[in-house]
């Protein structure tokens, strides 16, 4: 009798695993003796492909940050904190009263004036600061619209 391990749907099997195999060996054959398509770009892809190629190679580097700039900004800063807090701690209970001597005039300017005038002062500054940085804004940017 048959051996269980050549029972009939097992050959069936291997015989369409061999066919299967055979098939694709052909059909590999078939495609790889073929000759190469040629492939070809649509029509404005060259075209799109070097006009962006031209806007990459014309634009301008990127901008560089100052760094020498902020750092010698940073330095000038730092020393004038320094000479600040030295004439402060060498002026001590004396810086008090130079403050107010130099206030003075100011002070005795506002001791005059009424609650409703120290409002329009203020609101007249605010005014002012405003106007002053939207000016200057404009002026940086150079639009004069």
């Amino acid at each position: 009798m048959n051996s269980p391990s050549t029972t009939p749907a097992r050959e069936t099997r291997q015989r369409d695993a061999a066919l299967l195999a055979e098939d694709v060996d052909r059909l590999l054959d078939e495609h790889l003796t073929q000759p190469a398509e040629q492939l070809a770009p649509s029509s404005g892809f060259v075209r799109t492909v070097m006009e962006s190629v031209h806007v990459q190679a014309s634009a301008p580097p990127p901008l560089i940050f100052p760094w020498r700039s902020l750092l010698s900004a940073t330095v000038a800063i730092a020393c004038g904190l320094v000479a600040f807090v030295i004439y402060a701690v060498r002026a001590g209970s004396n810086l008090e009263q130079t403050f107010e001597a130099a206030l003075q005039p100011y002070l005795a300017l506002a001791r005059s004036l009424t609650p409703a005038q120290i409002t329009l002062c203020w609101i007249w500054l605010a005014t002012l600061l405003s106007v002053a940085s939207i000016a200057a804004s404009f002026r940086l940017t150079g639009n004069n619209e």
